[in-house]
């Protein structure tokens, strides 16, 4: 920007030498000038005022609105001001939001843009900088008003039906066969009294219409605790299909997150990729099993945040972690394809006490994965394959073939 001090000292200096009250007097102006204008543009800096309003979580395909709160708290107007925010590419094109205005005195406007959340990821917003300056022209003042911030958008959630994960599937349900313990609130009947039942499941209404001694009749339950395991290990996934098998991986975990959470079971999930906002390298980043909505969004929120790796085994860390697991839980092993490592390491799990779950998410076509299910099933364990969303139905019909 140009600057009127050196004509102002250059006029000065010439009225020095040549005695000429003129140019002393336009020198002085434009002395005048430039303070007031620095004056004026340091102020009007000082006074303002901005802040950044959104959503800080929001889910695939939600639009999510930016709103811009702009504030002159002086007394002097703000002639120009022009502000810039910088934008992530994947949320919106061109990735930056500008608009130059002018502020009068104690005046508070606002603007607002959207950012189209078209991918899963954790997003930096920002940082805001405004450029203003004086009424003159002569004076550009630049600052960052607003650091960056952050936003997280969850991966893609499937309804549990789309997945193919039947009703008595081992994902923590809420009945079952094996009869750990009864469930008081569920009554599916009444029967005769047998020696060491207990007096307070005597139905005494059945009891004084039949004249003999009833008890009620309850349905087995139990609540299983589930850890979704994701690995997202790049080395271990085939080179053509690493984004999207490695993304498909994720909505998986996503999905069976959710879902378990909605049946109100104890969920938690453990991965090897890599948490921006909290690494752990070398080690399985995530959380244990526990019940509610904050579990689920924790669970959501990593998934979101997390990045694939390289050269970050997997089984390895899994094994180093068997120790914190919860003794009986259901392991769903999310997992780019069958390798002799993973079923020498599933297996002294199963014999442990752990219900083994194997999803494949890295095998294009069925044919190579009948053999990796059939040596699953040998195992005692179950296997599922899910390679797109398109192929949902086939793996449906592969649960229900092997239930």
């Amino acid at each position: 920007m140009f600057s009127i001090l050196p004509a102002a000292l250059v006029l000065f200096v010439l009225a020095s030498l040549f005695k000429i009250s003129f140019i002393y007097n336009v020198s002085y102006v434009l002395f005048g000038v430039y303070v007031l204008a620095a004056l004026w543009s340091r102020r009007s800096l000082t006074d303002l005022r901005c802040r950044r309003r959104y959503q800080e979580r929001a889910l695939l395909g939600d639009v999510v609105t930016v709103t811009l709160e702009v504030q002159n708290r002086g007394w002097l107007p703000v002639p120009w001001v022009q502000f810039h925010d910088r934008l992530p590419l994947a949320l919106i094109s061109p990735p930056f939001y500008r608009t130059l205005v002018s502020l009068q005195p104690r005046e508070t406007r606002t603007f607002s843009y959207e950012l189209h959340c078209r991918q899963r990821g954790w997003y930096q917003i920002g940082p805001l900088t405004a450029q203003l300056g004086d009424v003159f022209g002569l004076n550009d003042r630049h600052q960052d008003f607003s650091a960056g911030a952050q936003l997280t958008v969850y991966p893609k959630i499937l309804p549990i039906d789309e997945l193919g994960l039947p009703s008595k599937s081992p994902f923590g349900h809420l009945r079952t066969r094996q009869l750990l313990y009864e469930d008081p609130s569920r009554v599916i009947g009444v029967r005769e009294y047998q020696s060491g039942d207990s007096l307070r499941n005597v139905n005494w209404k059945v009891t004084a219409s039949s004249g003999r001694l009833q008890v009620k009749k309850l349905e087995p339950a139990m609540t299983l605790e589930t850890v979704v395991l994701l690995n997202l290990n790049t080395t271990e996934y085939n080179r053509s299909y690493v984004y999207s098998a490695s993304e498909m991986a994720i909505v998986v975990a996503a999905s069976i997150a959710n879902h378990l959470a909605s049946l109100r079971q104890e969920v938690g999930l453990l991965t090897n990729g890599i948490d921006p906002a909290d690494p752990h390298v070398g080690a399985l980043a995530g959380y244990l099993p526990r019940k509610g909505r904050a579990q689920l969004a924790s669970i959501l929120e990593l998934l979101g945040r997390v990045t694939v790796v390289a050269e970050q085994p997997f089984l390895p860390a899994l094994r180093a972690e068997v120790k914190r697991l919860p003794w009986g839980a259901t392991l769903v092993v999310v997992t780019p394809r069958e390798t002799e490592e993973l079923l020498e390491t599933a297996l002294p799990l199963r014999r442990a006490g752990f219900n083994v779950v194997l999803i494949y998410v890295d095998y294009p076509n069925p044919e190579p994965f009948e053999a990796a299910h059939q040596r699953a099933a040998m195992l005692g364990m179950r296997a599922h394959r899910v390679w797109r969303e398109e192929d949902v139905d086939v793996w449906r019909r592969q649960v229900q073939s092997a239930v």
